[in-house]
């Protein structure tokens, strides 16, 4: 049984860098989200930015830029596109799994229409709920689409087989979960916003809209699954994506 694990990315995000836990005035970080093959189906963990915010004058983007935000995409970097290059058709991807409802990860879902949505019930209650979709900047747009969706409550084997397993991971909104993929490239867990960058591990620079102390036992949590050959992908980690990303965008 043979399973593949692809990291692709979708645009970037710009914002101060303090916001991201960085000590530089302006940061432009990677918006990744990963492909996972397995026998049983195609899986994705995020789906990175919605196409529309390709146009500048997307109304979402001029709120973000009116915040001193802004996320730049170009079509050929959405989810559907770096499908096709991978030949797999969107339309057949199982499981599409949210890490969490912002923007910048459940964009892409307008482009993965047949799949099924999996997310933890306290973060799919979050955002049916208005003021916790103000509180954690939680726009339906780009989630509440009418997809089939499979509430999970804590820890999650996503195809039966612990290959791809879930993770709570709260704190960064009131459902952020991770996921560990066994692969043919080893052994990853793909930590989500859970922890911004390689640096925060140590920092613990958390985003002020965060609940600090639930990210700090989240990702001490996530820190503790490690084994020796553990490979953690951090949420927009710009190290882990230049010119030697820690995963495969493309087949050999």
């Amino acid at each position: 049984m043979t399973i593949r694990l692809f990291g692709c990315v979708c645009g970037q995000f710009h914002s101060p860098g303090s916001g991201l836990g960085m000590d530089v005035e302006r940061v432009a970080v990677p918006i990744p989200f990963y492909v996972v093959e397995h026998p049983d189906g195609v899986a994705l963990f995020d789906c990175g930015l919605h196409a529309e915010l390709c146009d500048p004058a997307d109304p979402y983007r001029q709120r973000l830029q009116g915040q001193d935000l802004d996320s730049p995409v170009e079509a050929h970097e959405l989810a559907a596109a770096h499908l096709e290059r991978l030949d797999i058709d969107p339309a057949s991807v199982r499981y599409v799994v949210l890490s969490h409802l912002h923007f910048d990860h459940a964009g892409g879902l307008h482009q993965l229409r047949n799949a099924t949505v999996v997310v933890q019930a306290r973060e799919w209650a979050a955002g049916a709920d208005a003021d916790m979709r103000q509180r954690y900047a939680l726009p339906r747009r780009f989630f509440d689409l009418g997809h089939d969706v499979k509430l999970v409550d804590g820890e999650h084997d996503l195809f039966g087989d612990g290959t791809v397993t879930l993770h709570p991971s709260f704190g960064h909104t009131p459902g952020h979960q991770s996921m560990r993929v066994r692969s043919a490239a080893g052994d990853h867990i793909l930590v989500g916003d859970a922890c911004y960058h390689g640096g925060v591990v140590e920092t613990r620079a958390f985003p002020a809209h965060a609940d600090h102390a639930a990210m700090g036992q989240s990702l001490d949590a996530l820190l503790a699954l490690r084994g020796p050959d553990t490979v953690m992908v951090f949420g927009h980690d710009p190290a882990q994506w230049g010119e030697r990303p820690v995963l495969p965008s493309a087949r050999d």
